[in-house]
């Protein structure tokens, strides 16, 4: 499997779990809600990050090819090394969310982010030896 796959499909997954997430949230779970007893603590504006990352997500993968692909792969993954940065300075992200954010989001956050700078990384370096 190529790099540009691997981005594809990265991409792909992370826009569908995102959506999901965000669609979830909005049912107010015990998995995704803003219930004390949430696994992955959200409110509706938090809710509304994830459907539009997703969202986002989703166009990376299937509106983008080759280099655009790849580098908005790595752009993907460095929004979301912001958003890991800025909530937990800000659990409650400087008081737009009404519930904080709990270690669950900080570790999805960062596993977003490092997955996503690591798969745009090496597909940039794909893309530049195929454009050779």
């Amino acid at each position: 499997m190529s790099n540009q796959n691997t981005s594809m499909m990265w991409a792909t997954l992370a826009g569908i779990v995102l959506v999901a997430a965000g669609l979830l949230g909005f049912l107010n779970t015990s998995i995704i809600g803003s219930g004390s007893g949430a696994l992955i603590a959200t409110d509706n504006i938090h809710n509304i990050v994830h459907l539009v990352t997703g969202l986002i997500a989703l166009y990376i993968a299937f509106g983008l090819k080759g280099q655009q692909q790849a580098t908005a792969v790595l752009g993907f993954g460095v929004l979301y090394l912001v958003i890991f940065v800025a909530v937990l300075a800000s659990p409650t992200l400087f008081g737009i969310f009404s519930v904080a954010a709990n270690a669950p989001i900080h570790v999805i956050h960062i596993a977003v982010a490092v997955v996503s700078l690591a798969v745009g990384y090496m597909a940039r370096g794909s893309a530049t030896m195929m454009a050779r």
